[in-house]
């Protein structure tokens, strides 16, 4: 049986200034506060803000270095950082990159902090590689998570070809045995379709801008992504036909959002 998928709203702007209707935020119920976009005495101000605009969400404590897409310089102590974000209290969840420098320090303050936060264990690629490469990058972050008891495995990557490579991946999410929770999806230009079938497919999560622009490439907008996973009939293998109804529901989707 196919898991319901979760759209993650990816909190880059002022959570209480967000293009979203009160009917909207109560519906969110999963938000990565992106603390390397806001300046660290702000961060126990941003976490409060999205507890009072997202009151039904569990919140994600993300903190981006600059060689995986984010805003934190590598010179700058992260293990530090960490330590004073995890103080505060709220947080359900907490991104670890996979093949990150400072790893091994910033798990120790986890263990201190936060034992029981459930862990996001991520890598980000934006080389671009072959199908075999995404593959093999995939089923590396996989055994990661393992080896880190981490609840989710995230991979977000730019691969050559995606209409070559984006099935594979959707083939192997529909055989995903666990035991984490899977965030798998392509970055680039056309990404979006494929960002929602592999979310459809393992009942995995995704992650959606907030209204006010992607923080990755190829993102979809909270608002679009949740539309999209909550109307579309999941498949639990890869389908040609069922995929092109993806692709056009996410291009009238992207069109009726321009519109409107």
């Amino acid at each position: 049986m196919i898991a319901d998928p979760t759209a993650v709203l990816a909190l880059a702007g002022a959570p209480l200034e967000l293009p979203l209707t009160p009917s909207a935020r109560r519906r969110v119920r999963r938000v990565e506060v992106r603390l390397d976009l806001v300046e660290p005495d702000q961060w126990a101000h941003r976490l409060r803000d999205a507890e009072r605009a997202f009151p039904s969400a569990r919140m994600l404590a993300t903190l981006r270095l600059t060689t995986d897409g984010g805003r934190w310089a590598p010179e700058n102590d992260r293990a530090q950082a960490f330590d004073r974000i995890l103080s505060l209290p709220g947080w359900d969840a907490v991104d670890l990159e996979a093949d990150a420098p400072d790893l091994t320090e910033i798990l120790a303050v986890v263990e201190r902090r936060g034992p029981d936060l459930r862990r996001v264990v991520s890598r980000h690629s934006f080389r671009a590689v072959s199908t075999e490469e995404a593959l093999e990058q995939v089923d590396q972050v996989a055994a990661r998570a393992r080896e880190l008891r981490g609840s989710v495995a995230k991979w977000a990557g730019v691969v050559l070809d995606m209409d070559e490579s984006c099935p594979d991946l959707v083939r192997i999410l529909s055989a995903w045995n666990g035991p984490s929770i899977p965030a798998i999806f392509p970055m680039g230009l056309g990404a979006e379709p494929w960002r929602v079938a592999c979310a459809l497919v393992p009942g995995g999560w995704a992650y959606g801008h907030d209204g006010t622009g992607a923080v990755a490439p190829g993102q979809l907008s909270w608002k679009v992504l949740e539309a999209l996973l909550g109307s579309i009939p999941p498949s639990d293998r890869w389908d040609a036909a069922w995929f092109e109804g993806v692709r056009t529901a996410t291009a009238l989707a992207l069109r009726e959002e321009v519109v409107g």
